[in-house]
Formats: C-alpha cells, sequence, structure tokens
C-alpha cells in the first residue's frame, strides 16, 4: 500500500516537471519568434522610414540654397529640418531598442549603457548608468532576455511612474551579475497602471526570468522604487 501511494506521488511529480519543461519551451519559443518580429520590424523601418526621412532631409538642405528664397521661408525650412531630424533621431532609436544588433558583438554592459545614453539625449529627465566589477560574456540568449526585462523595466518606470531620474547600476561577481534600476517616481501611479495592463509589465518581467533562472524583486525605498535583477552564472 505505501509502495503504490509513493509510485502514484513519484508518477505525479514526473508529469507535473514534464509539464513545466513543456511550458518553459513553449515560452521560450514565444520569446524567439517575437524577437525575430521585433528584428523583422526593426529591419524595415530603417530601410524604408528612416532612409525617406533621410532623403526628405538632403532634399529640404537643398532647397534652402536657392537663391530666389525669402528669408522668412529659408527658416521655415530651417525649422522643419530641425523637426525631422527629432524625428529621426527617434525612429532610429526605436530601431536600436528592437533589434540591438550591437548585443552579439559587445555584450549586455555595453547595450545597457547605450540605452541609457540614448533616453538620456531624448528624454526630458536625468538617467545615469554606473558598472563596477569585471565584465563578463553571457549566453546570447540570455543577454538579449536580460536585456529585455531592465528594458521593461525603465519603460515602466517612464510611463506610469512619473519619474525625473533613473539611476542603474550594474555589479559583477564571480557567481552573479546583479543590475539595480531605482527610480523616484510614484510607485502608487506604477501599480495602478499595472493592474490595468493585464499580461505585461511585472508579469512578462517575471516570466522572462524564469526562462533563464534570474530572479527580479522590488526594494524599499524613501521615494520611488527599487528593482534588483540577479543572475546566477551556471557552472
Amino acid at each position: 500500500m505505501y509502495f503504490t501511494q509513493a509510485a502514484r506521488r513519484q508518477l505525479r511529480e514526473e508529469i507535473l516537471l514534464k509539464e513545466n519543461e513543456q511550458l518553459r519551451q513553449v515560452l521560450k519559443d514565444q520569446q524567439e519568434l517575437l524577437e525575430d518580429e521585433r528584428l523583422r520590424i526593426g529591419h524595415d523601418l530603417h530601410d524604408d522610414l528612416a532612409q525617406l526621412l533621410a532623403g526628405t532631409r538632403l532634399a529640404l538642405g537643398n532647397l534652402r540654397l536657392e537663391p530666389t528664397l525669402s528669408g522668412r521661408n529659408k527658416s521655415l525650412l530651417l525649422r522643419i529640418d530641425h523637426d525631422l531630424n527629432d524625428l529621426l533621431n527617434r525612429i532610429q532609436n526605436i530601431i536600436w531598442n528592437l533589434s540591438p544588433e550591437a548585443l552579439n558583438e559587445k555584450g549586455l554592459s555595453y547595450v545597457l549603457w547605450k540605452m541609457c545614453d540614448q533616453l538620456k539625449e531624448l528624454r526630458s529627465f536625468y538617467i545615469e548608468f554606473l558598472e563596477m566589477g569585471s565584465a563578463k560574456r553571457l549566453p546570447v540568449h540570455d543577454e538579449l532576455l536580460l536585456f529585455r526585462i531592465v528594458q521593461e523595466i525603465v519603460n515602466n518606470a517612464m510611463r506610469h511612474s512619473l519619474a525625473w531620474n533613473i539611476n542603474m547600476k550594474m555589479y559583477w561577481s564571480d557567481s552573479q551579475v546583479k543590475i539595480e534600476v531605482k527610480d523616484d517616481g510614484i510607485g502608487k501611479e506604477r501599480a495602478s497602471a499595472e493592474r490595468k495592463e493585464k499580461g505585461r509589465g511585472l508579469q512578462g518581467i517575471q516570466k522572462r526570468a524564469e526562462l533563464i533562472g534570474a530572479s527580479v524583486v522590488t526594494e524599499p525605498v524613501t521615494k520611488g522604487t527599487l528593482f534588483v535583477v540577479s543572475y546566477p552564472f551556471r557552472k
């Protein structure tokens, strides 16, 4: 009798383990499909819209050289050119966020620094990146998911928390890499917004983290929210 119960328990555990593994594979396949689609959209934006805007700016530049144009019209063209340049920079930032191709060549540290640098130029808030320890290369798939996790945390802070300052710190040790993202926004506003976005926000972040054995936790701070992303190295 005892043997039968133990055998049944072991069978249930094996079935549950198999189902969890199948679910992990489904999530991994979905993530890979999503990245492929992001890459395709990024390439389409670069090949079509970005090139069109760059060509339009060039044509405007040539038009401004026409001697028959009045000073008022030249000023108007200059303003249009400035707006087009700003739009082009924003599109290029979107393209880079969709498919950060530098990740394969330069690694996670570089693309996180680059993301902060681009946001600092395009947004009306302060964002700082600080790295400590000796950086290591991780499996490409894991680096990509860690980047997406941090990217989602930063995007949520910008959209929902009314933050003015974001600080990102990256700590490398012999056993793990830890990434802290702290903002000075309103946590209550963020929580309300994330409850409305079912299937997004923290849920999506946690699912990505589980796929690579990472963890994401929030820690209390005086003002704002602190996210801590920890990724233990595989032996």
